[in-house]
């Protein structure tokens, strides 16, 4: 067992955007035929900014797509004494130790050259971005041809790449279609956190794990490696499994509260792990044991399913559903499992829509076997986007009505009870710091045409009045959390930037009031 310390406000991270698996089956990049066209013409996900050159068009021509409907032009155009044009992708998070393949079938006239832009956290007198690009650009001809470039992060500290794609030459053009971005493997099997989240004392240590599988058994034979940052330098270290496939680390956080990531990567299996360590102070920590030990279940095994929108569905890995898990693991062992199926911007209708199999309804496949297991008690934590008011409306509107909201309630709550047999909490939304929504919302309603509108008082207090009604008439419970974060007396602690998600404080705030809902 190893111990790592981690000094001051720095964590341990493998520079990540976003936490999970990488699956080296999928294609990551957005709109990779270029089949999605914004409603101005331009094609979705991809950009030629104006400091570039070029000029950038969706063609339809058959016999100019290699696969779908559409494929991409590319005209270079004469700027800074050269003629060429450039697009780039959507900003993507990137897992540092990672090997990827970007590639993309193109045919035309000129060179073209593909690459990729390299972001990095804002340092003093240091670059934010780094290009890497391929060592020879490849002469396209009338024949459709696959052009490769296989790459991993420039820089340990790399956080978010753009792939990019430039053709150069007098009166060069060039047609793109069917680009892929993979992960690269030369192993069979995955790589998973024990506990992906792990709350503990200031000054007191944190045992983390991993454990890479292939089917049912361990891989004990591939590479893992810890990513770490100092307070000099960040650098990477080789870690060594036992034969269960099984590495253990004791983390040694620093004398104050804050979150801290560890991250570990297998280049072998094409796949990354993140533990994330909230430290918290005494008061807090006890605060946390004391309701988990409260909590009872009757008859175990149990299994409680969240269902929600984004505060439920951001910051996965570290929310008040991963809290209320660990210390639910804590007391109560295996005997009682946690899913979080929130899906970010849902409202009460989608949920319906999904329950009731549809496969068009915005990520359908996120309640995929969402019985498995069975769940025994169910929380619901609605109302945000429900409520929120559009511009077309002049923000008088909510985007969902509150008769639809009361009678899509009502009939959610029949389906999972039928369904399932569990017992129901209806949880409120929470309260948002309207003195950011509000002028948010008229910023981008000058800037951009059209706004939506989070978090009025009032709006969101008769929506929770109709969650309460819903709940008190169909025999389900009610955990209102609009109040506790209305009236703490440090509100915007609990919000991020925008006023209306939760922080990692907020997150604490709901997941105490969940546990202490448990043992009601």
């Amino acid at each position: 067992m190893r111990t790592i310390p981690v000094v001051g406000a720095l964590i341990v991270t493998c520079a990540l955007a976003l936490c999970g698996l990488v699956s080296a089956q999928e294609n990551l990049l957005p709109n990779a035929g270029f089949e999605q066209v914004n409603v101005d013409g331009v094609i979705a996900s991809w950009q030629n900014p104006e400091y570039w050159s070029g000029e950038v068009a969706s063609t339809t021509d058959a016999a100019l797509v290699h696969g779908g409907a559409r494929a991409i032009q590319m005209r270079a155009v004469l700027k800074a004494d050269r003629s060429w044009c450039r697009i780039h992708s959507a900003v993507m998070p990137v897992y540092v130790g990672l090997r990827y393949r970007y590639s993309v079938w193109a045919r035309g006239s000129g060179a073209l050259k593909i690459g990729l832009i390299n972001y990095l956290p804002e340092r003093p007198d240091k670059p934010r971005h780094i290009y890497t690009w391929q060592e020879q650009p490849t002469t396209l001809s009338d024949e459709w041809q696959r052009v490769e470039l296989v790459f991993s992060a420039a820089d340990v500290d790399v956080n978010q790449i753009a792939l990019v794609a430039e053709v150069e030459g007098e009166g060069a053009v060039a047609y793109l279609d069917d680009a892929e971005l993979m992960v690269t493997r030369t192993a069979e099997g995955s790589l998973s956190a024990e506990t992906a989240y792990v709350m503990a004392l200031v000054g007191e240590a944190a045992e983390v794990a991993v454990r890479a599988t292939a089917g049912d058994g361990p891989m004990a034979d591939v590479t893992v490696v810890l990513l770490r940052r100092t307070a000099d330098a960040t650098f990477q270290e080789p870690l060594t499994l036992d034969a269960d496939g099984r590495a253990s680390y004791t983390v040694q956080p620093a004398d104050q509260a804050g979150l801290y990531e560890v991250g570990f990567v297998s280049p072998e299996l094409g796949a990354q792990a993140t533990v994330y360590v909230d430290v918290v102070d005494a008061r807090t920590y006890e605060a946390f044991a004391s309701a988990a030990a409260a909590t009872a279940f009757g008859e175990q095994p149990a299994h409680v399913l969240f269902l929600g929108d984004s505060l439920t569905d951001q910051m996965r890995g570290r929310n008040y559903v991963d809290q209320v898990g660990f210390w639910l693991r804590k007391v109560h062992g295996e005997q009682v499992t946690v899913r979080n199926a929130g899906v970010g911007g849902d409202y009460i209708t989608r949920v319906w829509e999904r329950l009731n199999g549809s496969t068009i309804v915005y990520k359908a496949w996120m309640y995929d076997k969402l019985y498995e297991p069975m769940p025994t008690r169910i929380f619901i934590f609605l109302g945000h986007n429900d409520s929120k008011l559009t511009s077309t409306s002049d923000f008088t509107q909510p985007v969902v009505s509150p008769d639809d909201f009361d009678t899509t309630y009502r009939q959610v709550i029949e389906r999972l009870r039928t369904e399932t047999g569990a017992a129901i909490t209806i949880i409120s939304s929470t309260s948002s710091v309207y003195e950011i929504t509000l002028p948010m919302a008229q910023k981008l309603l000058e800037t951009r045409g059209a706004a939506s509108l989070f978090g009025k008082p009032e709006v969101l207090e008769s929506f929770n009045a109709i969650a309460k009604q819903v709940a008190d008439e169909t025999g389900c419970s009610f955990l209102d959390v609009y109040e506790p974060t209305r009236n703490h007396p440090d509100k915007p602690s609990l919000f991020t930037q925008d006023g209306v998600h939760m922080t990692i404080a907020g997150n604490h705030l709901v997941a105490m009031e969940v546990l202490r809902h448990l043992s009601r």
